[in-house]
């Protein structure tokens, strides 16, 4: 049963029925990680929505019982880093547990947020921090930084594309971070490192782009101009 949060901040319970096809799923996917319901972006547009997600929309269910269902979307921080006005780009390999991806140029670097990331105070989840530290979590485990990030912004929008099966599952939640030097390397064999790129030569170039690359490098290109 997945654990939600009303606008009080009072926990509550609703129950994922699961499917055949997730039920399929069960052992390879147990663990529990952060979702919303997805009718939070009903009004998204171009695969973008100004919805900024709140302490009440918060669900915890488990992640094989959310592959299938387009009900929700998997809340997925994700960070992207830049130096003098380039991109840090990498291909998915197919060591990553997505096969969907593999093959794929991306630039965001980040995953599920899990149940062990919630940082709550008098049972009341920090939103907050529990963000930072899934985010933190997911930058330690997929890269190294010998570089500093000399500052951090998050996207206006989140992204909430529905162009692949992927993408109608999940959410994303984009920090662009700006570093002092390109100090930084891929720590799992499903991150083929590509380095520094400038985005409009992700657009343009001969690229097998993930939907969330070329969003993030449309965004880049348009705040140089």
């Amino acid at each position: 049963m997945p654990l939600i949060a009303n606008r009080c901040d009072i926990i509550t319970v609703e129950r994922i029925q699961p499917t055949s096809s997730t039920r399929k799923l069960y052992m390879e996917h147990p663990q529990h990680i952060v979702c919303v319901k997805s009718a939070l972006f009903d009004k998204r547009k171009n695969g973008f929505s100004d919805y900024e997600i709140q302490g009440g929309d918060i669900i915890i269910a488990q992640r094989e019982l959310l592959e299938k269902d387009d009900t929700y979307r998997q809340v997925l921080p994700e960070c992207v880093f830049v130096h003098n006005g380039k991109v840090w780009a990498y291909e998915r390999t197919e060591a990553g547990g997505e096969a969907n991806l593999h093959g794929k140029t991306a630039v965001a670097v980040g995953g599920h947020w899990d149940l062990e990331d919630l940082v709550s105070n008098n049972s009341v989840i920090d939103l907050a921090a529990s963000f930072e530290k899934a985010m933190n979590r997911e930058i330690e485990e997929e890269v190294s930084l010998t570089s500093n990030i000399i500052k951090k912004r998050k996207l206006e929008k989140v992204i909430c594309a529905d162009d692949t099966f992927v993408d109608r599952h999940h959410v994303a939640v984009i920090y662009i971070c700006e570093l002092d030097g390109e100090g930084i390397s891929a720590n799992e064999d499903q991150l083929k490192e590509l380095g520094f790129i400038d985005p409009q030569e992700l657009l343009d170039g001969d690229y097998n782009n993930e939907v969330w690359t070329r969003m993030i490098c449309e965004i880049l290109v348009n705040e140089k101009q």
